[in-house]
């Protein structure tokens, strides 16, 4: 995509960069001096041949007042032919420039049959209005004075240019045309000198202070410096029409705005994975949050059961370590109630028969067992039911005995097992409150990483956002940067519309128009010089810079 915008700065023609220097003494009779001076011989034709104005370009050439304000305006049109010549322009006096051809005017019809090949007039304009408003302001020592007060003063001088608008005048001019507005100071007679947004560069002693001012834009400068005897230079404002034109080949980078927008879009459906992702592992997270928290919950429950069965198994070790301390107390007992009933048994028995053996708890049995399978022994009357009871009465203590000692014992030994009972529900106490400790800080870390989860989440969601509105918004981009591009460029150099004569709206093909105004310089008086013989004959280029106030004969 080749685009081509004309990159010409149409300068000011005739010398414009000397133009900038037109001395402060080109008063209107000086131009009409220089104007008949221009002049030479030649045979006048003033016949026209047509109504329609011909191809031509114009130079517009103000002197302006110390304050801004317009005093004269001049304008040379300049043509490219010879033959007959029409132009428009309401002026209250005519030159010839080029041949001694007389002009001929007739109302605002200018008509001229010449012979030369490049044929120039000069015409002073009735109407002078400019499309500017330009305002001069002088200060000195921050007091507002006048041109003429500050010829030969010293201080510190502050200099503001104002450019406005001129409603006046027509528009097209102030919304297509730059301004190049210029102070020159002399450096053996100001010092410190300084200017926002201008260039300031250094010329044959002298400071030249430039500033520019883009089509359709007014501006306010100021300059300012430290002076002694102060004399300036004219002040000049150029104008000129900026029909910008380079030759953008927007190519060369489209192929890397496309990879732009590309890789946008991958970001951007990147970014939507990402999200989606993000979102499952979000909720995974959560859904693992709260079972950890129902696992915690179930863990402090764990704890405070595990801590309440070490305190039972402690009560229980204790009773029954203090059960098993009346064992040896119970176990006396028993036995001695059993050795008193043996005690008591063998007396008895001794004394139905002294040959009868001893009982003891171990033999009873099998004594009562041969005694009542002793001859007769059974016939007696009571005798069996004696020792049936006495049997029983035996029987009873030693089975007492042995049942107490059975239960001592397994008094013993649960005091042993309540024991161990008791140690371990006190590791496992100790342990499930390590448990829980451990649960609660991992549900507190899967909390702060469930919030943390959730704040990606929420961040990449405003990431997603903002890289759907990129891709959006870099949708047909190449395009868009061309637009700007124009867009850029229109507010640089004014609309594309064709030249506009700034003499008369009949003169419809102009080429070119341009404006070189300057003030009066600022100047001491000094004691006037003889008068110098000019030359009686001038050559063109003589002429041209005599016009310009820069030939010195």
């Amino acid at each position: 995509m080749k685009k081509a915008i004309s990159i010409l700065m149409i300068l000011a023609m005739l010398l414009t960069t000397a133009s900038a220097s037109i001395s402060a003494t080109g008063s209107s009779e000086d131009a009409s001096a220089a104007s008949a001076a221009a002049a030479s011989s030649g045979d006048a034709s003033a016949s026209s041949t047509s109504d329609a104005s011909s191809p031509k370009e114009e130079a517009v050439y103000g002197i302006l007042e110390h304050d801004g304000s317009v005093k004269d305006l001049y304008v040379v049109n300049i043509f490219n032919n010879d033959g007959s010549i029409t132009d428009y322009g309401s002026y209250s006096e005519v030159r010839n420039l080029t041949t001694s051809e007389k002009l001929v005017s007739d109302g605002d019809r200018i008509t001229i049959n010449t012979t030369a090949k490049k044929f120039y007039y000069q015409g002073t304009l009735q109407k002078k209005e400019l499309p500017w408003e330009i305002a001069i302001k002088y200060y000195l020592d921050d007091k507002q004075v006048s041109a003429g007060e500050l010829a030969g003063k010293s201080g510190r001088l502050k200099i503001a240019v104002s450019v406005k608008r001129n409603d006046k005048a027509n528009s097209r001019f102030f919304d297509n045309y730059a301004l190049q507005i210029a102070l020159t100071l002399n450096s053996r007679l100001c010092s410190d000198i300084a200017a926002d947004d201008a260039v300031i560069a250094e010329a044959g002693g002298k400071k030249q202070i430039t500033w520019t001012v883009l089509p359709g834009q007014g501006a306010d400068v100021s300059a300012t410096a430290n002076v002694h005897d102060f004399e300036m230079d004219s002040v000049t404002i150029n104008g000129i029409k900026l029909a910008f034109g380079i030759e953008t080949d927007t190519d060369m980078f489209s192929g890397e705005i496309s990879q732009l927008a590309d890789a946008i879009k991958e970001l951007d459906s990147g970014a939507g994975e990402l999200l989606d992702g993000l979102i499952q592992l979000s909720d995974g997270m959560r859904k693992y949050t709260e079972g950890l928290k129902a696992f915690n919950d179930g863990i402090g429950q764990l704890s405070a059961g595990a801590g309440q069965l070490d305190a039972g198994a402690s009560a229980l070790r204790d009773g029954l370590q203090q059960l098993a301390g009346q064992n040896s107390l119970l176990m006396d007992g028993a036995y001695a109630m059993q050795l008193a009933t043996f005690d008591s048994v063998n007396a008895q028995l001794k004394a139905m028969d002294p040959r009868m053996p001893e009982l003891t708890p171990e033999n009873y049995n099998e004594v009562f067992s041969q005694i009542s399978q002793m001859p007769g022994l059974s016939q007696m009357p009571g005798i069996p039911d004696m020792i049936s009871d006495v049997k029983k009465q035996l029987d009873g203590v030693v089975q007492f005995t042995q049942g107490l000692k059975a239960y001592t014992d397994g008094v013993a030994q649960l005091g042993a097992g309540a024991g161990e009972l008791a140690r371990g529900a006190g590791e496992f106490s100790s342990s499930a409150v390590m448990i829980a400790s451990s649960s609660n800080e991992l549900y507190k870390a899967a909390v702060e990483l469930d919030s943390g989860m959730k704040k990606l989440r929420e961040g990449l969601a405003a990431y997603k956002d903002g890289t759907k509105k990129l891709r959006d918004g870099t949708s047909g981009i190449d395009s868009e940067i061309e637009k700007k591009v124009d867009e850029l460029l229109a507010g640089i150099m004014g609309t594309d519309e064709k030249p506009a004569s700034f003499v008369s709206d009949k003169n419809t093909n102009v080429a070119a128009v341009q404006f070189v105004l300057r003030t009066d310089p600022i100047s001491t008086p000094k004691a006037e010089k003889a008068a110098v013989q000019e030359p009686a004959e001038l050559t063109f280029w003589q002429k041209l810079l005599k016009l310009f106030g820069l030939y010195r004969g």
